[in-house]
């Protein structure tokens, strides 16, 4: 009997402690979900970068085509003190209070009510603010960045097109790690000084035709590099709010246009892309077309409009370098021979003049 009362109290004993090893387990476990944010199924937020500048977009002589430049914004938030505000930015930024009450928040959220605002005007209003007692939270400075374009209507469509194309190697995504990613750059093929000689050249051919509209571009016949691309009539990239849709067609590389049927190997608008403030390639990319050359056929163009295009040549010498296209769809008036005189002779002397050619 001894024996067995024996055996009971061991079996018991180890119940016991078996039943303290569970629960000394539970609690540890429950102590370090506790105490470990994640392990306990809570979201922390990754320290990735709270903003995005977006890369540059140069020629191919590293000129800007389109750009970020920083500007100070101003935001207010809604409260009592909105028309001792109004009156304050009213001074300073040229507007009437009432302009300025039409656009602050109707709720409590932070609006924005003037862009690209001066330091010293910024200077001023935070003081007028501070002897008039308004909150510090009412107003909000924030430093932020907007896409501006210093060659205006210059290769408009084109660059418009890189934008789009190259969104995300000019923005990618936030990285770790930074408070600000920087997009890469794109350096285009063009040369913005024979594009602006191919600009002013096209826009007199369009006035002397009057056609639905005009394309043309510049090739480099041995690199197949785009040195100057134009559809015509362009717009301002800076204000291009009211422009439509169709005038934002870069028309000038596809199949928009019957005849003529010149085409080049290859044509390159984009030499390379560059990591941000590096001298780093990353790659190099190119735009493969079905383009052939085919001056028998540009001859025949030149010498045989159909109505819908009427202008095609190549710059006149015996080991051409540049192969010159400009075609104006559904011209009103031809005058062939003028044009294409004129317009060659203009290039070429502007080419000249650059030592382009």
């Amino acid at each position: 009997m001894g024996s067995s009362t024996s055996k009971g109290n061991i079996s018991t004993a180890l119940l016991v402690l078996t039943l303290l090893s569970i629960a000394a387990l539970v609690v540890g476990l429950a102590l370090l979900m506790v105490s470990d944010g994640v392990r306990a199924g809570r979201y922390v937020n990754p320290d990735v970068a709270s903003q995005v500048v977006r890369g540059t977009i140069y020629d191919r002589n590293g000129r800007a085509l389109a750009m970020e430049v920083p500007e100070n914004n101003i935001y207010v938030s809604s409260s009592d003190y909105n028309d001792v505000v109004a009156q304050i930015l009213a001074v300073h930024l040229g507007s009437t209070p009432g302009e300025i009450l039409s656009l602050i928040s109707k709720d409590s959220s932070s609006t924005l009510v003037r862009r690209a605002v001066k330091a010293d005007a910024i200077d001023a209003i935070n003081a007028d603010l501070e002897r008039n007692g308004v909150p510090a939270d009412v107003l909000a400075v924030r430093k932020e960045y907007t896409r501006t374009y210093p060659a205006a209507f210059h290769a408009a469509q084109l660059i418009q097109e890189t934008e789009s194309v190259y969104n995300k190697v000019l923005s990618p995504n936030p990285a770790y790690g930074q408070s600000t990613t920087y997009g890469n750059d794109v350096y285009l093929t063009i040369d913005l000084d024979i594009q602006y000689l191919l600009d002013l050249t096209v826009q007199q051919v369009y006035e002397m035709q009057r056609p639905e509209y005009s394309v043309a571009f510049i090739l480099d016949i041995q690199s197949g590099d785009l040195l100057a691309s134009t559809t015509y009539p362009f717009y301002n990239l800076n204000d291009a709010s009211g422009i439509s849709d169709s005038m934002k067609v870069n028309k000038t590389l596809v199949s928009s246009i019957s005849r003529p049927d010149v085409r080049v190997s290859s044509i390159n608008p984009i030499s390379k892309v560059v990591q941000h403030d590096t001298d780093a390639i990353v790659t190099d990319l190119k735009l493969n077309g079905d383009f052939t050359v085919d001056f028998g056929k540009v001859k025949d163009m030149v010498d045989n409009p159909d109505g819908n295009s009427s202008v095609l040549a190549k710059l006149s010498d015996d080991n051409p370098k540049y192969l010159v296209f400009i075609a104006s769809v559904n011209p009103k008036f031809y005058q062939i021979s003028s044009v294409l005189e004129f317009a060659i002779t203009s290039l070429e002397q502007g080419l000249q003049a650059q030592t382009k050619l």
